[in-house]
């Protein structure tokens, strides 16, 4: 097997990941964590690392897990007597915090660098997107749901990454009431000159867009259906007729066009607007649900709507291609089959009642296997591109990681070698049996993303 190939040397890299979770899972280190935030104030027979272990590798679905269980793990792995009661006793805020803080600083993580992913102008490209699920009642206090039918608790988890280097910037739990464009709002100062976000609807606003653009960064987004665009003509903010645009797209037989926009009620700004045609499929599954939604709402549906509804509408302050435009949009999905492997494969939506204490432990220890494992992960995607162009599917790639997972713990506990020698297993798994699949009308996460430009 080849291992350097350009300026991508597998051995160093893998050798250089492995250190990096072996200096983070070290026993040591997560004591050190336990003790500093006040987990672990005495020598006790259950210190932070065995608390830990048994959350992060005893079994994911923790709907299935019970205290007794874990009671017998620590007895099973460390020999050591406890009651059931008296594990359900460390739950507090300071088991939260202390796992917590091991889930950051596994997001510091060194990713190794993607020599393929060329967006030399941005410094980062940053995608984000929420997922949610519900809880049982009792957690409604903390994590309040919508109301109405739905549950009264329902978490949503705030996830962001860079893809220029893989590095996540944001995981963190909310109440499914807190909206994504408070979010965006709260978070906008974590944008930095030259930086490019690529965000959904929820999360945008002008004065978020205008935010951005102040700090000298870069946004790309859908434009929201309600929102106002005009453009100037002989002095005058005129707003766009998506009807006649529409009208004239089919005539011209164009898929995709661009026109200089404002946005804004008062204080307008200036921007890109890229129009792209959607399939006559596509525009009637809009429909639909704007159909069934205007119902529920008692509205009409205008002849304005349904001309923005065939039509997807993209803003930005890029120089991107606007050909380019929709492909560099559409890598959010990407950050959606992540959620569909947290949930199918890493079950973090299986939760039973519980106190709230438990419950966040547990989900910020699946928080850090799935981070350890995200790492893995962009390691054999990048390799096997490199190598022979191809993409590895993530759902196969972290099904086998789940399965394997009991070896990893070993490979931790014994030396960074035996986590190398863990890694390259997966890699050597590569062609034979992670090569993503294409099927009909499906998503996958292939080496597409590689080549925007």
């Amino acid at each position: 097997m080849l291992t350097s190939m350009g300026n991508f040397n597998l051995k160093v890299n893998v050798k250089n990941l492995s250190t990096e979770i072996s200096n983070l899972m070290c026993e040591e280190c997560i004591n050190d964590f336990a003790r500093d935030t006040g987990f672990i104030e005495r020598n006790s027979k259950l210190d932070g690392n065995m608390f830990l272990d048994i959350l992060l590798f005893t079994h994911l679905n923790q709907k299935q897990l019970s205290l007794n269980e874990l009671a017998i793990q620590v007895k099973k792995l460390f020999g050591i007597d406890i009651s059931k009661q008296s594990i359900d006793k460390r739950f507090t805020d300071k088991s939260v915090e202390f796992i917590k803080s091991v889930l950051s600083k596994a997001l510091e993580l060194t990713i190794p660098k993607q020599d393929k992913i060329d967006f030399t102008k941005y410094d980062k490209v940053l995608i984000k997107d929420a997922t949610s699920f519900q809880l049982p009642s009792n957690m409604a206090d903390k994590y309040k749901g919508s109301g109405g039918s739905a549950s009264s608790s329902i978490i949503k988890i705030q996830f962001e990454y860079d893809l220029k280097s893989g590095k996540i910037t944001d995981l963190s739990l909310h109440a499914f009431v807190d909206q994504d464009g408070t979010d965006a709002k709260d978070t906008v100062e974590r944008i930095n000159p030259n930086e490019l976000a690529i965000r959904d609807l929820g999360y945008i606003s002008t004065t978020v867009i205008k935010a951005i653009q102040k700090k000298e960064a870069y946004y790309l987004n859908r434009a929201q259906a309600t929102i106002n665009i005009y453009q100037l003509k002989k002095d005058e903010f005129i707003k766009v007729n998506f009807v006649e645009i529409n009208k004239y797209m089919k005539t011209m037989g164009l898929s995709v066009m661009e026109l200089e926009v404002y946005l804004g009620k008062k204080d307008k700004f200036k921007t890109r607007l890229i129009i792209g045609s959607i399939p006559t499929e596509a525009y009637q599954k809009r429909i639909m649900n704007a159909k069934r939604q205007a119902k529920k709402e008692g509205r009409i549906i205008t002849d304005e709507y349904r001309a923005r509804q065939a039509l997807n509408l993209f803003i930005t302050n890029t120089d991107i291609p606007k050909e380019n435009v929709r492909s560099l949009y559409t890598l959010r999905w990407q950050i959606e089959l992540m959620f569909k492997i947290w949930k199918s494969i890493g079950e973090i939506d299986k939760v039973k009642k519980m106190k709230v204490e438990r419950f966040e432990s547990f989900l910020f220890a699946k928080l850090i296997w799935i981070v350890l494992n995200w790492h893995i992960m962009r390691l054999v995607f990048h390799y096997y591109y490199q190598k022979d162009g191809v993409g590895i599917s993530p759902f196969k790639l972290y099904a086998t990681l789940k399965t394997s997972i009991l070896k990893f713990r070993s490979s931790i506990k014994e030396s960074i070698d035996h986590i190398s020698s863990f890694i390259m297993d997966h890699i050597n798994l590569g062609l034979k049996k992670l090569i993503s699949e294409k099927k009909k009308n499906s998503k996958t996460w292939s080496s597409d993303m590689y080549k925007l430009f």
